[in-house]
């Protein structure tokens, strides 16, 4: 707010230096298409929905990751790469959309509820071939 009681010009959700939060901004449906594009995003919020309070430890979301594509492949893929490509690729895709908050120091992964996501995700699942 402004001294004399308005908000500021740029609304009242964004931040002194006119951006607005992440989370804030409604994901396009190309957006949430992108999201799920890709299969170990998936598994990574697959693993994350499961937990209590949508939060989780990097290491153990590899580690569900590394059996979800081990499980498709018939092979179990090399823990390193995948270790990599999630914290390298995925997670800050999914970050930079306002999906998930990662903490490096704890190693901790936190989902943000997003309704349409998880609605296109159970769509888009039905397609999916096992």
């Amino acid at each position: 707010m402004t001294p004399d009681g308005d908000d500021p010009p740029n609304g009242p959700s964004e931040t002194p230096g006119g951006d607005r939060s992440l989370e804030d901004i409604p994901l396009s449906l190309d957006a949430l298409l992108d999201i799920l594009a890709n299969e170990r995003r998936r598994y990574l919020l697959e693993y994350l929905w499961d937990q209590p309070g949508n939060v989780g430890s990097f290491e153990a979301a590899t580690k569900y990751t590394i059996t979800k594509v081990g499980q498709k492949r018939g092979s179990q893929p090399n823990h390193d790469d995948i270790q990599v490509d999630l914290q390298q690729h995925h997670l800050p895709k999914l970050a930079d959309a306002g999906v998930v908050e990662y903490d490096v120091r704890s190693q901790t992964i936190r989902y943000h509820e997003h309704e349409r996501l998880e609605s296109l995700y159970e769509s888009v699942r039905a397609y999916e071939l096992d």
